[in-house]
């Protein structure tokens, strides 16, 4: 409520707006605006039936992260690649198919495999149905092409998936399902004993088809399957065509739950589908007839599968394509996608960089209810951008039946920005509201207004209107239920963006409230509601309230002033003067939220300064934490939350409680109560090993040294400097702290935390920052929360020079290209050496190693082998 408690009512989400076809709410900036559409630009002449049942018969091209296309040679019967040597453009072959079969599809995978959908090349021949894989790494050679062989199930369209493998389409029998799995490495498994146990299966994660226990919900029974996509997270696109060339699009969540399909407008019976990003999809329309020339489609067209609309109209943007050889877009994992051009060219599918919107559309709010009859509602606030030639309509009607319907609803015209039909110099008496431009943020107190933008006088900002009813004797809007739509006008390449809609209730009239009654309105009832000129009673109102919409916000802000002095909502530029107050001096590294949690906390900071914990607490806030308040058994309780330490980035020690260390600690005492590396007590076990888990009393020291001691030195000599390096030893872990920085930290803030710790830390201890490389810390014998920290394992990359170390996560792998040639002029003349030799030998007998098994380059034989080293008995 504001100061003259008046409540108001706010539209700002997408569940607050019923849309229309011309308006869509933007996810990612929390505004409402119009559409964008592609703009409307028939297709030439008509579908050209013979070329589009070719191009079904056609596969696509695969393509790799170094821009090397493969495609299928049907009169070779050979897949090849082309694209990846400067030296010659003259196309590579990669394998040859077997006899009588054909290459209907072809994919790059996520998981860096090349996949082939094959099938019979002539009906009745024997031919197999596989899916191919071919890895461009070279993890498996022999044979280059793994075949999976299927038995009830003929591949048309593959698409590859996130998380490995690929989706295949068979579109006679209308089934959709799931290769996954991969070969075994090359020269695995290795010969073993008969005797070794071994896993069974050898490979657990095999080759296989899965069929997909959700199937598309089918419009009818003559509904053909043309093409399917998978996005980057896991969302897949099916596109079909039913008997009246319709073409038709089914969506699968990552969940596995198909959407009821809904039809293409305008997609002119494409043949090819992809996604252009994770939000929106584009096809490639079907050659066309026009003059009696074949006619290739000169753009692709967007669409936004999440449009709330039972049929997808075109998206925004211009998609051009140039040159295009076939209507087929090119299949791999990066994005934009790639369409192939004339010469065994490709090019990336991009947008020109022109906007395109509907000039108009329409979303309805839903309807307030004011809880009172006769609610007068006072004024409406729009948070909201504005651009040149753009503006809103918002129409406004009460009533007290809420299910009023809306034709029989009188609407009342407010206007913002530039809206077609009014002119800002109209002089009617029946002219609707206009909204005027605020420099402030927001008219709530002290708040930073939801836009995030600067405001810009006359088209960014805050805009407002009082409520009213043009060309009526009084103005006033009256009932308990206000409904509201608000209509958005555009430029074709600009749009207007509402952030939110407030509408306040119900009025105070400083006409009513400050002057005497003869001042007040006399008109009631239809007399009211006649057309006409406004009373005078009425203007005085109206009037009064441009006073009132000033000082009603100044009113709030003084009201509100405790609002400054809480540092989670007090402005940036305040948090240094709020820190003053107590004391507070900021590192220069802190960021805006850093400033607020440690004002927050700054109490509970100088009252455990100096301890452990609080320097706990100040490394805690320094990494994004903050206190936050529960209630337990009814006393409210503090605590810190959502930083280093509490999350287990950061380990903080006393270098004294250290009893588990990479040497045994010998005599250590163990019935620390409060010892958080020893809770619970210490169980001994015949699994212990000294400098591992095993810790030792008086018994077993005096017996371990008795093993270690110098034979040489008496005994006297040797105990002196066992109980000298024990005191050193204990001396050193005295007064000490060691703060453990996980890798999971930014490097940036490392100093931060060293600055903080060193501030923060008891003046009497010596202090150290150590940072941590692995995601596990060990005292020595871990416990878990106490000295272990365990993060996500990270995928391995690939090894870069002075940077990856040896044996920690990022391999030495070859780059996935289709090409060979990428690997270097000389990539035809390397062989391939393979060493095999017996599972087990013995502890005295010698083994032979041979390398039969190795393999020479095409067109040359291995002639000798040469041996650096011969294994004997010895």
């Amino acid at each position: 409520m504001d100061a003259n408690q008046q409540r108001f009512w706010m539209f700002a989400d997408k569940a607050d707006w019923q849309l229309d076809i011309s308006t869509e709410y933007d996810s990612a900036c929390r505004r409402l605006r119009l559409r964008d559409r592609r703009p409307s630009r028939p297709l030439e002449g008509s579908v050209n039936e013979s070329a589009t049942e070719a191009l079904l018969l056609t596969p696509a091209r695969a393509i790799d992260a170094f821009g090397t296309m493969a495609f299928w040679n049907p009169i070779e019967r050979s897949v090849q690649v082309t694209g990846g040597s400067s030296v010659t453009s003259d196309p590579l072959t990669l394998f040859v198919v077997p006899s009588n079969t054909r290459v209907a599809d072809l994919a790059m995978g996520f998981d860096d495999v090349l996949y082939l959908a094959l099938r019979e090349a002539n009906p009745g021949g024997n031919a197999i149905s596989a899916i191919g894989m071919f890895d461009p790494r070279g993890r498996w050679r022999q044979p280059n092409l793994f075949l999976l062989e299927l038995s009830d199930f003929k591949p048309d369209r593959l698409a590859a998936a996130p998380d490995g493998g690929v989706w295949v389409l068979d579109c006679d029998a209308r089934q959709i399902r799931r290769v996954r799995g991969l070969p075994l490495r090359d020269g695995l498994p290795p010969e073993f004993s008969a005797t070794t146990f071994r896993p069974d299966p050898e490979n657990s994660n095999a080759p296989r088809l899965e069929t997909d226990a959700s199937q598309p919900l089918w419009q009818n029974v003559s509904e053909r399957p043309i093409a399917i996509a998978c996005n980057a997270e896991s969302r897949l696109a099916l596109l079909t065509w039913d008997s009246a060339g319709k073409s038709w699009l089914h969506l699968r969540d990552a969940s596995g739950v198909w959407a009821k399909p809904r039809e293409l407008m305008d997609a002119g019976q494409p043949v090819s589908l992809s996604w252009f990003s994770t939000k929106r999809l584009v096809v490639l329309p079907a050659p066309r007839l026009s003059n009696s020339q074949t006619v290739l489609p000169r753009e692709a067209i967007p669409y936004d599968p999440d449009d709330e609309t039972s049929a997808l109209q075109p998206g925004g943007g211009f998609l051009p394509v140039r040159d295009l050889s076939d209507a087929i877009f090119i299949q791999g994992v990066a994005l934009p996608p790639r369409y192939p051009m004339s010469g065994n060219r490709q090019a990336a599918l991009l947008p020109l960089s022109v906007a395109s919107f509907v000039d108009q559309g329409t979303a309805s709010a839903g309807v307030i209810d004011g809880e009172k009859d006769q609610t007068v509602w006072h004024r409406l606030y729009l948070e909201a951008v504005f651009p040149p030639g753009c503006g809103a309509l918002v129409e406004l009607a009460a009533s007290d039946d809420p299910d009023e319907t809306v034709v029989d609803l009188k609407w009342h015209a407010h206007l913002v920005g530039e809206v077609p039909g009014y002119s800002n110099s109209d002089g009617n008496d029946d002219r609707p509201a206009r909204a005027v431009w605020l420099k402030d943020l927001s008219e709530l107190p002290h708040h930073p207004g939801l836009l995030g933008e600067t405001p810009e006088p006359g088209q960014t900002g805050l805009f407002t209107a009082l409520v009213q009813r043009p060309g009526l004797s009084v103005r006033r809007l009256a009932g308990r239920y206000l409904h509201t739509r608000v209509t958005l006008f555009g430029t074709r390449h600009l749009t207007p963006e509402i952030a939110a809609l407030r509408v306040y209730g119900s009025r105070f009239s400083y006409r009513d409230r400050y002057l005497a009654e003869l001042y007040g309105e006399e008109l009631f009832g239809d007399d009211a509601d006649a057309a006409g000129p406004a009373t005078g009673r009425d203007f005085l109102d109206r009037f009064l309230g441009l006073f009132e919409s000033v000082l009603t916000p100044l009113e709030d802000r003084v009201a509100a002033a405790q609002v400054l002095m809480d540092p989670w909502s007090t402005g940036e530029e305040a948090l240094e003067w709020l820190g003053s107050w107590i004391g507070v001096v900021f590192d220069p590294a802190f960021s805006v939220d850093q400033r607020r949690a440690w004002i927050a906390a700054a109490w509970r900071l100088f009252q455990t300064r100096g301890t452990m914990a609080g320097l706990q607490l100040a490394l805690e806030i320094a990494t994004g934490g903050r206190i936050l308040r529960r209630v337990v058994e009814g006393r409210e309780m503090e605590y810190p939350e959502g930083g280093g330490v509490t999350g287990g980035e950061i380990l903080v020690i006393e270098d004294y409680r250290l009893r588990r260390t990479l040497a045994t600690i010998l005599g250590a005492d163990l019935s620390l109560p409060d010892d958080p590396l020893l809770p619970g007590g210490l169980i001994m076990s015949a699994n212990s090993y000294v400098g591992d888990t095993l810790i030792l009393g008086g018994k077993e020291k005096r017996e371990l040294l008795a093993l270690f001691r110098d034979p040489f030195s008496s005994d006297l000599k040797t105990r002196g400097k066992e109980v000298a390096a024990e005191r050193e030893f204990y001396a050193r872990l005295a007064n000490r702290i060691t703060v453990f920085v996980h890798n999971d930290v930014t490097p940036a803030n490392f100093p931060l935390l060293t600055r903080i710790a060193e501030r923060e830390a008891p003046a009497h201890l010596q202090i150290r920052v150590v940072p941590a490389s692995y995601p596990l810390l060990v005292g020595l014998a871990s416990l878990v929360d106490v000295d272990t920290y365990l993060s996500p394992h990270p995928q391995p990359g690939l090894a870069q020079l002075n940077r990856s170390r040896i044996g920690e996560n990022d391999f030495v792998r070859r780059a996935p290209s289709l090409d060979p040639r990428l690997s270097g002029p000389g990539w035809q003349d390397v062989p391939i050496a393979r060493i095999t030799g017996p599972g087990t030998v013995g502890q005295t007998s010698g083994f032979t190693l041979e390398g039969s098994s190795s393999t020479a380059p095409p067109g040359a034989t291995l002639e000798r082998y040469v041996w650096t080293q011969e294994m004997g008995s010895s």
